[in-house]
């Protein structure tokens, strides 16, 4: 993958993007037919709240989505993000 950032660490079924303290991170996990921004505790085990980026369909504009470009716009909401509400650009909330 070209779109790994300097800081982002690869991670069993996507990336670790950053740590907010010492007990929460921010991850970006691949889904079967999305990209999704975690809010998760620290040794990425277990997610306390998600936000999908799909993968799939038409955008709003109707233009097709890709799993790249989704994986795209999931990393750039994570880096951006500073854990608080939700982050920017996401289609649904998982839980």
């Amino acid at each position: 993958m070209n779109d790994i950032i300097d800081g982002m660490t690869p991670i069993d079924g996507g990336f670790h993007v950053k740590d907010l303290d010492d007990e929460h991170c921010v991850d970006v996990m691949r889904m079967a037919y999305n990209w999704r921004v975690v809010l998760g505790r620290r040794g990425h085990v277990i997610y306390d709240h998600g936000w999908c980026y799909f993968g799939h369909g038409h955008d709003e504009n109707g233009h097709p989505r890709s799993m790249h470009t989704a994986r795209l716009r999931a990393i750039a909401a994570a880096i951006a993000w500073d854990g608080t509400g939700s982050p920017d650009g996401y289609d649904k909330q998982a839980c």
